[in-house]
Parts: structure tokens; sequence; C-alpha cells
């Protein structure tokens, strides 16, 4: 097993295939502090590397800026300053946002949040995370009502522009928010969230420095959220991501993900609209008829891990899957053991067929035409031209060509010898055989029927 588990880890680190991400939401439940800096810290050392950030306990205040008249909001030591009021010509007091030294006649927009104090230390923590290669996210307050143009509507979009603001302090990759109850119609409730987010993208665009915006599936009948509400604003809105709850779709479909084929359609259908990495996440849920009502581990429930573990297995994208479990970190970490083993199993299950497959070794020599070299140099470039692989062993030239385990080629005297080691049921046989013949045209100058005839010839 260890053999396995080395491959796998290694293949994560190099980045040369894929890499899957394990984090969680929120604070880890075994860490001693409760900052920012601390929870970066103590997810790298329980073995994660993503970390989804969540701006809740905040405290928004209004006051005169006369104490922090000349500085800019990012060097102000005692609040966040998320924004700045300025009176316009006519004594109106308008926003300016927070990319601005600081006037003594402004107000500004004060946020304390128990995680950090400052720019600073969200700074720190971002930099912390870079260096520990932890990916960072950040989750606007949960309860949110974007599309009612009310009092909430408004409180509500106040939170996800500090969202933003917070986020691209410490460069986290996207902000997640969800949209809140449907207005009226669900067509016009699209109507609105497409109104709201197209004008938010813009004004918190990734090319002034903001992560990506991401809307977040439901679980609630409710709430907008849906699959198709996610999609549809994702095509009308392309700055939107959707992004992929799985035990709120799970929950709002009525316990649709159950086999492996229904993960596999999911996750094609949210790929299309990804930034980056899929981001996903992942906990146990329990419902009534097509609504959640909690989140739970995720051993319980019939919405599992490890059917969802065999489709990461094939994957060939980068995905982050975070724990929304009630166990957060103990879940997280469980997932990635399952996920190991899922592709230990696959790993064992493809060597133990390949082990088991026919192989056919044959060896021929073939005519060159005048003027054409098969030297080892000669024989290297030519090979690397046509198969994109040569590597030189004991004056041998070693090829692969898909189909062919191995293709062995050397000079001797006028003639190319070549050996090949052919897998009989290689469903790329054919294939090979066109590349092959490809291959010996361009080292001896002859083609398939020119060499049959020059064969047909010889003495036997």
């Amino acid at each position: 097993m260890e053999k396995w588990q080395n491959y796998i880890i290694n293949r994560n680190i190099s980045f040369d295939i894929f890499m899957i991400r394990f984090g969680i939401a929120g604070i880890p439940l075994t860490s001693k502090g409760r900052t920012f800096v601390e929870s970066v810290e103590e997810v790298h050392n329980l073995g994660l590397n993503s970390l989804e950030v969540q701006l809740l306990r905040v405290n928004v205040q209004e006051r005169p800026a006369l104490d922090y008249a000349g500085l800019r909001p990012k060097d102000v030591q005692d609040s966040i300053i998320v924004n700045i009021l300025r009176q316009d010509e006519e004594g109106n007091y308008k926003s300016v946002g927070v990319d601005t030294s600081i006037d003594e006649n402004d107000i500004v927009q004060e946020l304390f949040w128990n995680m950090a104090r400052n720019y600073s230390e969200i700074k720190e923590g971002g930099d912390l995370a870079k260096e520990l290669d932890v990916t960072l996210s950040l989750h606007a307050p949960y309860y949110m009502d974007l599309l009612n143009g009310n009092e909430m509507a408004e409180r509500s979009s106040n939170h996800l522009r500090w969202s933003l603001i917070i986020a691209r302090g410490m460069e986290a990759r996207r902000v997640i928010t969800h949209t809140g109850f449907y207005s009226q119609s669900k067509k016009e409730s699209l109507d609105n969230a497409v109104k709201f987010y197209s004008q938010f993208s813009k004004e918190f665009s990734t090319d002034k420095g903001f992560p990506f915006i991401g809307v977040e599936s439901s679980g609630k009948e409710e709430i907008f959220g849906s699959v198709s509400d996610l999609t549809s604003l994702a095509k009308r809105v392309p700055g939107i991501e959707p992004i992929l709850n799985f035990a709120h779709v799970h929950a709002l479909q009525g316990g649709s993900l159950i086999e492996v084929r229904d993960f596999e359609s999911i996750i094609e259908t949210f790929s299309k609209y990804k930034k980056d990495d899929l981001y996903t996440e992942f906990s146990g849920v329990e419902y009534e008829g097509h609504n959640e009502v909690k989140l739970s581990a995720i051993k319980h429930g019939d919405l599992k891990f490890e059917t969802l573990s065999e489709v990461l297995a094939d994957m060939t994208d980068d995905v982050t899957i975070i724990s929304s479990s009630p166990l957060l970190e103990h879940d997280s970490q469980y997932m990635n053991i399952i996920l190991l083993r899922t592709i230990a199993k696959k790993l064992q299950k493809k060597e133990s067929k390949k082990s088991d497959v026919e192989v056919e070794r044959v060896t021929r020599s073939y005519p060159v035409k005048k003027g054409v070299k098969i030297d080892v140099e000669s024989i290297l470039a030519t090979t690397r031209k046509v198969t994109r692989s040569g590597t030189v062993s004991k004056d041998h030239v070693i090829a692969k060509i898909p189909g062919l385990e191995r293709v062995e080629l050397w000079g001797e005297g006028k003639m190319l010898m070549c050996e090949t080691t052919t897998e009989k049921n290689s469903e790329n046989y054919e294939n090979a055989v066109k590349k092959f013949n490809e291959l010996i045209e361009a080292l001896t100058g002859y083609n398939a029927k020119e060499r049959k005839k020059i064969m047909s010839k010889v003495p036997k």
C-alpha cells in the first residue's frame, strides 16, 4: 500500500496531471487560536491545503475620518476601513472606495472582525497561505437576501462588497455567496440576479484585482440557487462562477446523487463555468422531500463520498473539495484517505490487467536507401521528430508509440534493425501500425511498398 500512496502523493505535488485539494470551511476545530493567521497555519499542520475563510461576527460603524486624515485604509491599524464616504459638490456623501487617501472631512465605514484587526493582519495571513501552499477563498455572511429590493437587500449587498474588499486583501481566489429568497416568480428572480451580479462583477472585476464571485447552490426550494438557476446565471453573467455544493444539490433534488454517473453529470455541468479549479463543497446531509434539514458528517445519510471518489480518481482537472461537515477537518482528512484508497485500487487493477496482457516481441531488419544515415544520433533525431519520444541505451534508440509497448532501433551494417514489443489486444494497435510505418519510412527512405519489393528480391 505504501508504494501506491507514495505514487499518489508525488503526482499531486508535481502538478503534471492535476491537483485535488482538500480544505475546510471556517476555523479548524483543533485550532487554539481563532485568528485568520492561526487558521492558515493550523490547516497546513493538519495536512490540508485549502481554507474557506468565513466573514462572520463582523460589526461595521460609521465615524468622522478626522483621526485618519492623510492615511490610506490599508495603513489604519485599529480597524478595517471598508468604505470612504466623501461629499460631492452638492454636499451629499458618496462612496469613493478604499483605494484613495482619507481626507479629514470624510466619513469612514470601519469593520471590526474577530479574525483580523486590520489590513496588515489580512495580508500577513494571505502571505503565509502562499508560503504554505494553502489556497484561500472567502465566504460572505450566510444569510443573504439580494433580490427583494428591501433594507435587507442593501445590507446583504454591503456584506458582499466588504467580503470582496477583504478577500482582495488576502489574495483569495474567490468569494462565495448565497443569493437569498426568490422574488416573485423564478424567472423574475433570475432576471434580478442577472442585473445585480452584472453590476457587481463590473464594479468588483478581476481586472481591478478582486477575486471571482462564486454563487453557491441552494439546498432549499424557496432560495435561489438550483442547478438551472446557476447555469442560466453563468451564461448571462460571464464573471460569475457557479459553486457546486454537493449536499445542497443532493437535498434540493430529493436525493439525486447516488450513482457514479450522477456525480459525473453534475461535475460536467459545473465544470463548464469554473474559474481555474473546480471549487466544490461536501458534507453529509439530512433532507425531507426537496429541502435540506441540516448538514451532517460524511458517514451519515445517502450522499456518499466513496462514490464521488470514483469520479475524482479519473479526473484530469484541478479540484478543490471543502468540508462543510460539522466535523470539519476530521471529515476533510477522511475524504482524502478515501480518495487515496480509491486511486490505489484503480492503479492496482490497472497493473494487474497490464500483467495479464499477451505480449509479442519481434525483431526485423530493413534496407536503407543510399545516403540515409543510420548512426545513433541520426536515428534518435528522426525518431523524436516522428514519435516525440526517444532515449539512447547502449547505442540503441528506445521509443514509445501508443499501442506498442516498446520500439528499439539500431543500425547494423547497411540495415536498420528494429525490435518491437506489442500488446496484441491494444485498442491503439491499428494507429500504432500506421505510426510505426511512418517512422520506418523516415528512417530508411523507403515506404512499405518499396520495402516489400526490395525484400522480395532477397534470396531466402
